[in-house]
């Protein structure tokens, strides 16, 4: 699964023509990002998720979709309902609901599930995290990759011990935080489902010796027309 991080609709309808591209990821930085404020109230952000699921309605392309909650499990619950509602029957999308690796916030996985929406424990960092975002039901975890490798020393058994609990619940891995190609390509050890910046998507086919070889074929041809 490969997603667009970002929340400014241009960006995904752009990131959309990029070959396997399903959907976006976004979040309460890339929503006030793309409003181009510092924040957004509650009542702002959800209108603005609103938007994005209103667009993805009509978009055939668009086949997943992620959206943070924000506030209580109450709050996320009302938040997901409202989300299903403004994607009106396109239900073959697939509709996630990005939650915090806390317990009131987990709590409310089974609940999401009860309605249609698939759940993503984010900003997981740690396998006891990943553990308990499993036990609770949710379909996912979010893995802040670059942050990881940035911060943390051990970083490689980290991840490596988040993707072999995910893997064995048979549920989905989902690596962020690129801030280049050389980090996906450290990624995609671990899993194939992640979600980048449109300036590291646009980057993803790039390589120094593709472009030589493309560019003698190209020569190739041409000498022999």
């Amino acid at each position: 699964m490969l997603l667009v991080d970002t929340a400014d609709q241009n960006a995904i309808l752009n990131a959309l023509k990029f070959p396997g591209v399903q959907g976006f990821t976004t979040n309460p930085a890339l929503m006030a990002r793309a409003a181009g404020a510092e924040a957004l109230s509650l009542d702002e952000y959800v209108a603005a998720a609103r938007k994005l699921c209103a667009m993805s309605a009509d978009i055939g392309a668009i086949r997943q979709l992620m959206i943070q909650a924000v506030g209580s499990a109450d709050d996320a619950l009302r938040q997901a309902a409202c989300y299903l509602d403004d994607l009106k029957t396109a239900r073959e999308k697939k509709l996630w609901i990005k939650l915090a690796p806390t317990a009131p916030s987990l709590a409310c996985c089974q609940a999401l599930k009860d309605i249609g929406c698939a759940s993503l424990a984010t900003a997981v960092f740690t396998a006891a995290q990943a553990y308990v975002a499993m036990e609770a039901g949710a379909d996912g975890v979010a893995v802040y990759l670059g942050r990881l490798m940035r911060h943390e020393r051990d970083w490689e058994k980290q991840i490596e011990s988040v993707a072999a609990i995910v893997k064995s619940a048979e549920r989905t891995l989902l690596l962020a935080s690129f801030p280049d190609r050389q980090t996906v390509e450290v990624g995609l050890r671990y899993s194939r489902d992640i979600t980048a910046p449109p300036s590291v998507l646009d980057d993803l086919l790039t390589s120094s010796p593709s472009q030589k070889a493309i560019k003698a074929f190209d020569e190739k041809i041409a000498s022999e027309r």
